[in-house]
């Protein structure tokens, strides 16, 4: 399993940071923000958009109530991350 796919994979089990995923992949940020670009560029993951308040915010169904402002990239799951079936490859 390639990098990629170990990212996708990260991401599907509720990692949602850069940084957090920097962590478990044991590599740098910025190689982690180049592998979040390819997969948002082919639509396998997309970046969440944080509102300015809490009820739009995505986040409020883990949030533990207590509002901080978060200054970061969050991703979440794509369309087509929906239709990979174990078998695709990128």
């Amino acid at each position: 399993m390639g990098k990629l796919e170990k990212a996708l994979e990260l991401i599907k089990s509720g990692v949602r940071t850069p940084e957090a995923l920097a962590e478990r992949l044991n590599t740098s940020t910025e190689e982690v923000d180049g592998m979040l670009k390819i997969l948002e560029s082919l639509g396998y993951i997309e970046r969440v958009e944080i509102g300015p308040s809490c009820e739009s915010c995505p986040l409020k169904k883990i949030c533990p109530g207590s509002c901080i402002v978060f200054k970061g990239n969050v991703y979440e799951l794509g369309k087509k991350a929906f239709s990979l079936d174990g078998d695709d490859d990128f």
